[in-house]
């Protein structure tokens, strides 16, 4: 069976998250083509009161909120490791796997062994070094060995790999349970390709989420992961954690948010300007121009610093993902742009993507040809919207400027630009 995965989600308990409810996920996920959703906090004691009052057990380790539904739910939440590296204290995001409540109710238990405050949809699990962190691991892996752990975003400020008091290895933060961590969760600001310049993940399987933090049709299904196994927990789990994944679908790394170098307009001292920069443009201290401070390191120059600390410097056109996948722009972003309309939650922009995924889902449609697109939305969609679709699907867009800082990039259609040769401070 295929199964195309979005595992990294979150409840209304999560900071920084809107309404979020089954009913948004059942009416907006099948319109994506996505057939697995993670159910986001379950470790939270009201959202996991909810799951457990709302989800009906399938008996294969997922749950479904309906009978008949094209959806099931995999428990999963998000956590956040900290711990003294060196001098500084570093805060590393994972996506933790449950394959039942009693699961849930292990961790629970060593939660309050430890001390976490277990109020908040992603809880804070403080450790003093990366050697406990490893032994907290190791201690979730023994509470059920179908509990697994996935370092998440690694290349974000937040992940493992971020700017933010960075390391170099997973074992610098991870400890031990490096070694027991098969699964790398990509970001929105990279890809596969992005993965690939860091020697250590070489051999990893790298899945990709969204991480939705709003019911909203340009967050949820942005990314996912196609696998080909019987719709079961375990079936899932095992194709994850021996790398037998089919593909996965991308946001496109230079809208993510931080993808290249920089700081934003509106951090103090800016007065309404902005710099952003491409590998290798930054000031060689990189400290901003405008403010003195740091400069938030890019995504993509992270990587390739990592290429070169770890021993194999590595250059982007060298690369080749190991398995296969493709970009996508949230189709509500197209359309609008298409359109001449600003916001992607417009009625005329809703209705033209319910007609286009009435007849082929959006995550199917990135990956079929141009004349397959051309060929299925004739007489659905309007000339202009068919075009703007085939111009994304053949590379023919970009971002002005990219995502960087917190900042998502600009959607322009019509033309590539490389942008890694950009230096804007202005």
């Amino acid at each position: 069976m295929h199964l195309a995965m979005d595992l990294h989600s979150h409840s209304g308990y999560a900071g920084g998250v809107g309404s979020m409810s089954f009913e948004d996920i059942e009416r907006n996920m099948p319109c994506k083509g996505i057939s697995v959703v993670g159910t986001g906090d379950c470790l939270h004691p009201l959202w996991r009161k909810t799951l457990e009052n709302t989800l009906r057990d399938c008996g294969t380790g997922l749950y479904e909120y309906r009978e008949g539904s094209p959806l099931s739910y995999l428990l999963q939440t998000e956590i956040i490791f900290t711990a003294d590296i060196g001098a500084r204290r570093k805060g590393v995001h994972v996506v933790l796997f449950f394959p039942s409540f009693e699961a849930i109710d292990a961790v629970t238990d060593l939660f309050s062994r430890w001390g976490v405050k277990n109020t908040v949809g992603r809880p804070f699990v403080t450790c003093a070094d990366p050697q406990e962190v490893g032994e907290r691991i190791a201690a979730m892996y023994a509470a059920d060995d179908g509990i697994e752990v996935v370092p998440a975003h690694v290349m974000t400020p937040e992940g493992v790999f971020g700017s933010k008091a960075p390391v170099d290895t997973l074992s610098g933060f991870f400890g031990e349970a490096a070694e027991r961590m098969p699964i790398i969760e990509t970001g929105l600001s990279a890809d596969p390709l992005v993965l690939s310049l860091v020697p250590e993940l070489d051999g990893r399987t790298f899945i990709s989420n969204s991480d939705a933090h709003s019911a909203a049709l340009h967050r949820m299904g942005r990314e996912f992961t196609s696998v080909t196994c019987p719709r079961s927990y375990d079936a899932i789990l095992s194709a994850l954690r021996h790398n037998r994944v089919d593909a996965t679908g991308e946001f496109h790394p230079s809208e993510g948010r931080y993808f290249l170098t920089g700081h934003r307009a509106s951090r103090a001292g800016h007065d309404g300007r902005s710099c952003v920069y491409g590998p290798g443009r930054a000031p060689s201290d990189r400290r901003c121009p405008i403010c003195g401070k740091q400069l938030t390191i890019g995504v993509l120059e992270r990587a390739l610093d990592l290429s070169r600390i770890q021993g194999d410097e590595r250059a982007m056109e060298d690369m080749r993902a190991v398995t296969p996948f493709y970009h996508m722009v949230p189709l509500v972003e197209v359309i609008a742009r298409a359109r001449g309309i600003a916001s992607c939650s417009s009625a005329k922009v809703l209705l033209a993507y319910h007609a286009i995924t009435s007849v082929v889902p959006e995550c199917a449609l990135w990956g079929l040809s141009s004349g397959r697109i051309a060929s299925r939305l004739a007489g659905v969609a309007d000339e202009n919207v068919v075009r703007a679709i085939i111009d994304v699907r053949e590379g023919r867009f970009s971002f002005e400027p990219p995502g960087y800082d917190g900042e998502y990039g600009e959607l322009s259609i019509g033309d590539a630009r490389d942008c890694r040769d950009i230096c804007i401070c202005h």
